[in-house]
């Protein structure tokens, strides 16, 4: 049955994904950039929707963590406000609505963490990120709220595509020096799309952790990529504190998927096993360039 899909923040890594994906499926799609439309621009935004009037609205727009340090009002009217706003049109027009959430929401313990786990907000980030999942589930009742891992994927183009950035910096030679100490669980784009969809046919909505299976430190992550792309490169862990940042970010984001298994859904594929995957993927798209 052909659905009607809306989402935010188009022309971003996972946004474009969701968009080849629903396209590909023979959905209609409507993915606007910034640019065609400002998700803060609140009447706009209604009146797109109503117009439009979508199955499901997939909120992938959101100011970044260290951003979010720099600008914090911007901060929580862009991820809590507006995320607000767009769920309550979402109940007004009955359409389902998909907030993509976060995993920075726990401590420094390297463990992996449940949907029922409290939180525990370091950065502002995840203050803004959080109050939004709260709002969304609050304005209306058929929210789909996912917690994805550390997203990879896309295009080569892409700027914030952290594989092809760690396969240019391997390129090079030498060694990589990067976090030890860091832990999350990797999560492909396509994988993650695919599994939301899962979710949707599913009709349960609630709060997801969905990410790649299993999880490592960073230092593991940027191993597993130089050595999927062929490169003999040395991988040095190191103190992440060599690598200072403006946001305090949690020392361990990796995530249990318990609420996919109690609703019968398989789990999400290991995460180097999605590595291996999308190196082959962006090596065959470099070739064609």
């Amino acid at each position: 049955m052909k659905r009607k899909i809306f989402i935010t923040g188009g022309g971003g890594m996972l946004a474009s994904e969701m968009e080849f994906f629903y396209s590909k499926r023979g959905d209609d799609v409507f993915a606007p950039t910034i640019g065609q439309l400002n998700i803060l621009e609140i009447g706009k935004v209604e009146d797109a929707i109503l117009h439009f009037k979508p199955d499901y609205v997939l909120h992938t727009a959101a100011l970044h963590v260290n951003d979010c340090e720099e600008h914090p009002e911007m901060a929580f009217k862009l991820n809590s406000w507006a995320t607000s706003n767009l769920a309550r049109i979402c109940q007004k027009n009955n359409s389902g609505f998909v907030y993509i959430s976060s995993c920075g929401y726990f401590g420094d313990e390297v463990k992996y963490y449940s949907e029922y786990d409290p939180v525990v907000l370091k950065t502002v980030y995840a203050r803004a990120k959080h109050q939004g999942e709260v709002l969304a589930i609050k304005e209306c009742e058929r929210t789909f709220a996912i917690r994805p891992g550390w997203l990879f994927g896309g295009s080569v183009k892409q700027p914030k595509n952290f594989v092809y950035q760690r396969y240019l910096e391997a390129s090079k030679g030498g060694e990589i020096k990067t976090a030890g100490d860091k832990f999350g669980s990797p999560t492909y784009i396509g994988d993650l799309v695919m599994k939301i969809d899962e979710i949707l046919m599913a009709d349960r909505p609630g709060l997801y952790h969905v990410t790649g299976n299993g999880g490592g430190s960073r230092a593991d992550y940027v191993k597993k990529i130089v050595e999927n792309c062929g490169l003999k490169t040395k991988v040095v862990p190191v103190d992440s504190g060599l690598f200072p940042r403006k946001a305090n970010v949690p020392d361990c984001e990796m995530l249990h998927n318990w609420n996919l298994k109690f609703i019968g859904l398989s789990p999400m594929p290991n995460w180097e096993d999605a590595i291996e995957r999308y190196c082959k993927t962006m090596l065959e798209e470099l070739k064609s360039e």
